[in-house]
């Protein structure tokens, strides 16, 4: 049996890796032919083997690997057009792994670089970009509140401690105190 894996695989139980750059042709062939000492089928993996220089000697091999009672496993970053029709074409599997899309996250320093220029269009869009990728109130005010510390504005920073403390009191809601904030500052 030849399986491909497009992207990155879970670790493969028990699969024996095998280093293609270093591995003739005929020793692959005679994994494939060779059955194990107890009968049952081996599974052998090879990464980068068919995008390799030695591509068209691979898939020579691949209808011979195929039928094969041993399972070859070869993973590969990417397959182009071209190779993957001469897999499917010898009897291949292939299986495409996708990635995840990396999940947007805002850029929390962003917020204390808005404040330490200054720029309130800068620190509203920051706060703005915060509360919308789900940030709490709190957080942002740490956060303002230890930049404030270190430009050495204590009255900034007291400022933005009382905007936490009295929100907590009931004077209002964090998120919109710290708009306000921004707006003002």
């Amino acid at each position: 049996m030849l399986k491909i894996i497009v992207g990155k695989a879970k670790k493969i139980k028990d699969a024996q890796e095998l280093k293609w750059p270093q591995m003739a042709a005929d020793e692959l062939l005679s994994l494939a032919s060779t059955p194990n000492i107890f009968g049952s089928a081996q599974t052998f993996l090879l990464a980068g083997a068919i995008n390799s220089e030695r591509q068209d000697e691979f898939l020579d091999l691949a209808e011979a690997l195929a039928e094969s009672p041993n399972t070859f496993i070869f993973e590969e970053e990417k397959l182009l057009k071209a190779p993957t029709m001469a897999l499917e074409k010898a009897g291949a599997k292939i299986e495409i792994i996708k990635k995840p899309a990396k999940e947007f996250r805002f850029d929390q320093y962003g917020v204390a670089a808005a404040l330490g220029e200054r720029s309130k269009k800068k620190l509203w869009l920051a706060l703005m970009q915060a509360f919308k990728a789900g940030e709490k109130g709190e957080a942002l005010a740490g956060l303002l509140a230890w930049k404030a510390r270190q430009m050495g504005d204590a009255d900034l920073s007291r400022k933005i401690t009382f905007m936490y403390h009295d929100s907590h009191r009931g004077a209002g809601d964090l998120e919109l105190l710290l708009e306000r904030f921004a707006l003002r500052l």
